[in-house]
């Protein structure tokens, strides 16, 4: 939800966003012919070498995070991506935000990335073991390693919350761990991947609206001054 603000004579003086429902099931799985969130594209097209090589990322690697639920990625964006990240930063610059902050927002964007690369698909089985109990997941080592390193986490617990759950053990204040399931395992790494994006989103709005809330007419009232309100709601461009 979108607000511009405008003093007693009619001028725009400023704006601000209020979030509902980020769709964040785009960060992890799209149809084809789609792309998730243009940022990670941006990324990839619009960072010098030194900063690929810094979050540990390969331009034209077809990551799984970028690809559609086929596995295809989306080509001719290239140019523009590359452009626009340009233009993004210069805006996160505009609205106060510096240098470090850009960067550390590009690199958990990255370990997202990685994130994404966590199973080991080649050597996960195609059905379900029978004993779950005893059935881990394979993992991609090298990527958990570089998503650990760039979100700050330990990689051995990373690795244990992706693939291993806590059970209690009854009539005791005690838990054991379970390998989980593939499906666990994966449902765990989406819901962990959307939580993070979100939660960067949610960040940079709350930054974003910070650097005008000064100058806003009525800020100390809450939806005080003049403005006019646009909301944007996705699924109904059909």
């Amino acid at each position: 939800y979108n607000r511009v603000f405008f003093d007693d004579a009619g001028a725009l003086v400023d704006a601000s966003i209020t979030t509902y429902l980020l769709e964040s099931s785009r960060v992890v799985t799209h149809a084809e012919g789609e792309r998730t969130y243009h940022c990670f594209y941006e990324m990839l097209q619009g960072l010098s070498a030194e900063q690929l090589e810094e979050f540990g990322l390969e331009r034209g690697r077809a990551y799984r995070l970028l690809t559609s639920s086929c596995g295809d990625a989306v080509d001719g964006f290239e140019k523009r991506d590359a452009a626009n990240l340009e233009r993004l930063c210069d805006a996160l610059a505009t609205v106060g935000l510096d240098s470090a902050e850009v960067s550390g927002i590009l690199r958990v964007l990255a370990g997202l990335i990685h994130l994404g690369d966590a199973e080991d698909i080649e050597a996960t089985p195609k059905e379900e073991a029978e004993d779950v109990e005893s059935a881990a997941v394979p993992v991609c080592e090298e990527s958990v390693g570089k998503a650990a390193r760039l979100l700050g986490a330990d990689p051995d617990e990373l690795r244990a919350t992706l693939t291993k759950r806590k059970v209690a053990v009854p009539g005791r204040q005690s838990f054991h761990e379970v390998p989980r399931s593939t499906t666990s395992f994966r449902h765990t790494l989406q819901s962990f991947i959307k939580t993070i994006y979100k939660r960067l989103f949610d960040r940079m709005v709350e930054r974003i609206n910070a650097c005008f809330r000064d100058g806003r007419p009525g800020a100390a009232g809450d939806g005080a001054g003049r403005h006019i309100g646009v909301l944007d709601i996705y699924g109904f461009e059909n």
